[in-house]
């Protein structure tokens, strides 16, 4: 008996630092944190804010993402990048991977098959967000003012819908460069650190919120106090990756390279286009919802898109906290190990999506209702339709990043592709679907093109037969959803007709 206990007390410590070290782990433990905060947070801003007040609120949310996208693919792009100069990547290598072709171009310079100089892919960066920022500011003050106007003009202060439009404006810079802070270290691998840091300060981000709602703050004194946690998120990780940045005999970081610049930005602006054809259109609607319909539909809307995006950071974690190891396993030609990891990451994120959006609906709208929510939840048309359009965004998405290891990039093709046909077929579908016509266009759109043009590639990459991956990773989470979405409709709706 008393060998027994050091043995557990030695179990318990390993088991504690797996899961302190665990970028998947710690990643669902950050998301986890927000999304328990989300649940309390969103019920007291529903039913303590009137409905002009929930919209403002749900559009500066949406606005700041949109910020979000000026970084135009550079951050996925600079951790891939830096994870592949870790695990030894020659300039050579990258610019085969980069342009797709078989064997590495001749090399114009000794140096082209030396290692990548990591420093000064991590200076190039410094240099490329400093313009990113000045751009962001731009799209904030223009798009983002012109789309609140309106809604603004609404709440019974108007002022204050202003001032809390100011508060978000700065704070979504502090989200954008922090971005940069977050793809250096995903780089290093250091992403169950990052995360652990996002976990305590989502926890308290949360917890103060909650706190000023219960004490009758309003919308300013939400906004700024939500706010007021990006400060210490950014100090905290900025420290974090200037210590993993390698310094010259001066101490000073390696200078910017033009030349892995121009290697760089086709990557990130085919990777931004993507990003702005796929997300960018769906988020965008929710604005565009709120210049026509009344704050209480358009509410409605963004009340289930808010859902959504919460849900799929929790959803891709398991998933997206691979990448790093993924690009270094495709960097070291690890073949049957890529292979492993990302068939058992696809499939864990499959799985947390259909668990999460049937708690949506069997838990989250009628407690919502229950509590006197001043924004009616969406209908179940609206609902289905946007928790199927998702999983194939998803499924498509998850395709496009495996596909990405190996530096060619084709978001461009395939989310620009997808986006001029979402847009097409939501102007064909108003007439006959009316607010549903999004989530629908959405739906068919990546089940049209994105979703098969994108694991066409990512499996050719895998060099792995397609039912092989699909039965072991999307098959029986997609029958799962359709089957809980069906029940809900004709047994527990059914029973309330």
């Amino acid at each position: 008996m008393t060998d027994a206990v050091p043995i557990m007390r030695v179990g318990l410590r390993r088991s504690v630092e797996r899961v302190w070290h665990s970028p998947t782990l710690t990643t669902w433990l950050s998301l986890g944190i927000r999304l328990g905060g989300l649940a309390v947070m969103l019920p007291l801003v529903l039913t303590h804010l009137a409905t002009p007040e929930v919209l403002v609120w749900q559009m500066l949310s949406t606005i700041t993402m949109m910020v979000l996208w000026v970084d135009f693919g550079f951050g996925p792009t600079f951790a891939r990048v830096i994870a592949f100069a870790r695990g030894g990547g020659t300039r050579a290598d990258l610019v085969r991977t980069m342009r797709g072709l078989k064997a590495a171009p001749p090399a114009a310079t000794p140096d082209d098959h030396a290692p990548l100089d990591l420093g000064a892919v991590l200076r190039t960066q410094h240099a490329i967000y400093i313009g990113i920022s000045v751009a962001a500011m731009v799209v904030a003050a223009v798009v983002g003012t012109a789309t609140l106007i309106r809604p603004i003009a609404n709440l019974p202060s108007p002022s204050a819908g202003w001032i809390a439009w100011i508060i978000t404006a700065f704070a979504s810079q502090l989200t954008l460069l922090n971005s940069a802070n977050v793809s250096i270290l995903t780089g290093f691998n250091r992403l169950a650190w990052v995360r652990r840091i996002e976990a305590a300060n989502g926890a308290a981000q949360i917890g103060s919120t909650c706190l000023v709602i219960l004490a009758g703050g309003g919308l300013i004194e939400i906004v700024g106090c939500y706010s007021f946690w990006l400060i210490p998120l950014f100090v905290v990780n900025r420290i974090g990756a200037r210590k993993l940045e390698p310094r010259d005999a001066n101490g000073k970081t390696s200078r910017f390279d033009r030349s892995i610049f121009r290697l760089i930005w086709p990557a990130a602006w085919r990777s931004g286009i993507g990003i702005l054809m796929s997300v960018g259109i769906i988020q965008s609607s929710g604005l565009l919802y709120a210049q026509f319909v009344t704050p209480a539909a358009a509410a409605s809307y963004l009340l289930i898109l808010r859902l959504m995006t919460a849900l799929a950071p929790i959803a891709q974690a398991p998933f997206y906290s691979k990448l790093p190891v993924l690009a270094e396993l495709r960097g070291a030609k690890k073949h049957d190990e890529l292979c492993r990891v990302a068939i058992r990451g696809v499939a864990l994120a499959h799985w947390t999506f259909v668990v999460g959006a049937l708690s949506i609906l069997y838990i989250a709208f009628p407690l919502l209702k229950w509590l006197g929510s001043s924004v009616p939840s969406p209908d179940f048309w609206m609902t289905a339709t946007v928790f199927l359009a998702f999983f194939v965004e998803r499924y498509s998405a998850m395709h496009i990043q495996i596909y990405s290891l190996t530096h060619h990039i084709v978001w461009h093709i395939a989310n620009g592709i997808t986006g001029a046909l979402m847009i097409g077929l939501f102007f064909l579908f108003v007439p006959v679907l009316g607010a549903v016509a999004m989530p629908a266009a959405m739906l068919a759109s990546y089940l049209g093109f994105c979703s098969w043009y994108a694991s066409r590639l990512s499996l050719q990459s895998l060099d792995i037969r397609r039912w092989t991956f699909e039965r072991q990773t999307a098959f029986w989470p997609a029958l799962t959803l359709i089957a809980g979405l069906l029940v809900y409709r004709f047994v527990v709706q059914g029973m309330t007709l």
